[in-house]
């Protein structure tokens, strides 16, 4: 039998410069997953968002703090899993596109790897972040520095995950993110006391991945079904 061809390398593209409105970056990735699903390249977009508040399909209501106060930014449904979350500039938002199912890669594991990238992007800071039994993401003790939200249609994935490089926090302050009521999120500037680029977090958010997706590791975790964003 002839030996099975490795899949090839993704791209990493980053977008900019400055910020993107969500929606140019949403019909961004699905003209790219119509591509890739016809055989085209697989790609790891790398961006900042405008200011803007996104809802997944497992909530279509701003989950707030104040429900009857207006939020500081305009509100957008996404076909992403998850809940309410916050983008804005300072974010590192990292957007693969890739052929998950020729991968072999369920959606448990999916999830499980861009944790892993999240985690392994705040090492590079000099941050200890780790995984946590109360949402899906990454977490520094009780605060919550990443979270993610993950389509899969037709074999291959879209939306992704953002970490808080040196994002103002105060945007989260409206709401319940990922509808955990009294969560405190974080960022790596917040941790360290300095500037952190979002541009070099999400690039090193991209490196880990691209590095998992070549290890592909011997042992996948199981998968938790219903819990693909948060």
């Amino acid at each position: 039998m002839p030996a099975i061809q490795a899949p090839a390398p993704a791209r990493v593209r980053p977008l900019g410069p400055g910020a993107l409105s969500y929606g140019d970056a949403l019909a961004r990735q699905r003209r790219i997953a119509a591509d890739v699903a016809a055989g085209g390249d697989e790609v790891v977009l790398l961006l900042e968002h405008e200011p803007i508040y996104t809802l997944g399909r497992r909530g279509r209501a701003p989950a707030q703090a104040a429900p009857d106060a207006p939020l500081p930014a305009p509100v957008a449904e996404s076909d992403r899993g998850g809940l309410i979350t916050f983008h804005g500039p300072g974010q590192a938002v990292m957007y693969p596109i890739l052929r998950l199912r020729e991968r072999g890669i369920r959606i448990g594991e999916w999830v499980w790897m861009l944790e892993a990238s999240a985690i392994a992007c705040a090492a590079r800071f000099g941050v200890a972040a780790r995984r946590s039994e109360r949402g899906r993401g990454a977490w520094v003790g009780e605060r919550k520095l990443a979270s993610l939200g993950v389509r899969v249609e037709r074999g291959v994935s879209t939306h992704g995950i953002a970490l808080n490089a040196s994002t103002d926090l105060a945007w989260f302050d409206p709401i319940e993110p990922c509808g955990l009521a009294g969560v405190r999120m974080t960022s790596l500037s917040a941790e360290t006391g300095r500037p952190c680029s979002a541009r070099e977090a999400g690039e090193a958010m991209a490196d880990a991945l691209l590095a998992l997706l070549d290890e592909r590791l011997d042992e996948r975790p199981d998968e938790r079904p219903g819990e693909r964003g948060t």
